[in-house]
């Protein structure tokens, strides 16, 4: 994914004003976070990002930031048949009932004690592990036309990796004959100037959590 919405690492823009100051501010905003938060669309789980790099270039540019999630959340809707079209642009016209079996969406307490819970998508290990903290490893320079999870400015630069987190429930889109079967997680950290060559600051560490998937060892480059 090479698109506009991988914006780490790239000069030139600032922060919309719209954005700047606390954030929530704004009724819509808080409420849009409460139904991120409580919605449980069948099928869609993990899908925002996915779905947010589906916004239009220009547009993407544009948008305040929970615009771009409320953007993201209706494209779930008309996904996973939640909604129409029509209804979205006439929410006080008539609304269908969605056939959905055994779907009811979770209240404010079942909500509040889903975020209290570990959902941190870990699952059990039956493969071992690729890489230990310490060992060195080097980013491999892919760039997927689908959802990856790897900051393109990461893309072939040489990490160490400082910590292992398990087996994780792997979020990019992985097409054809690719089987990402069980994935490790580890945080990788990166110097400054490994990134940003001369202008980065070799003091500087930056992290990113990859996957298995996503490294081979540095002694291959």
């Amino acid at each position: 994914m090479n698109t506009i919405h991988d914006l780490g690492g790239m000069d030139g823009f600032t922060l919309p004003e719209r954005d700047q100051g606390p954030a929530l501010k704004e009724g819509w905003e808080r409420a849009l976070w409460g139904l991120v938060w409580s919605q449980a669309i069948p099928g869609y789980s993990g899908g925002l990002r996915v779905d947010l790099e589906r916004i239009p270039p220009d547009l993407y540019l544009t948008l305040p930031y929970y615009a771009k999630w409320l953007y993201g959340e209706e494209q779930a809707l008309l996904r996973s048949g939640l909604a129409t079209a029509e209804e979205l642009e006439n929410p006080d016209g008539p609304l269908t009932m969605p056939d959905f079996p055994n779907f009811t969406p979770p209240g404010p307490a079942e909500t509040i004690q889903g975020l209290a819970s570990d959902n941190s998508d870990e699952r059990k290990a039956t493969v071992a592990p690729r890489f230990s903290p310490g060992d060195e490893v080097l980013v491999k320079n892919q760039h997927p036309s689908g959802h990856t999870r790897v900051p393109r400015y990461a893309r072939g630069h040489q990490g160490v990796i400082q910590a292992h987190h398990g087996v994780h429930r792997y979020l990019d889109d992985v097409v054809g004959n690719e089987d990402p079967n069980q994935q490790h997680l580890y945080t990788v950290t990166f110097t400054g100037s490994e990134l940003w060559g001369d202008r980065g600051n070799p003091n500087d560490r930056i992290s990113a959590e990859l996957w298995d998937f996503h490294l081979e060892p540095a002694s291959q480059s």
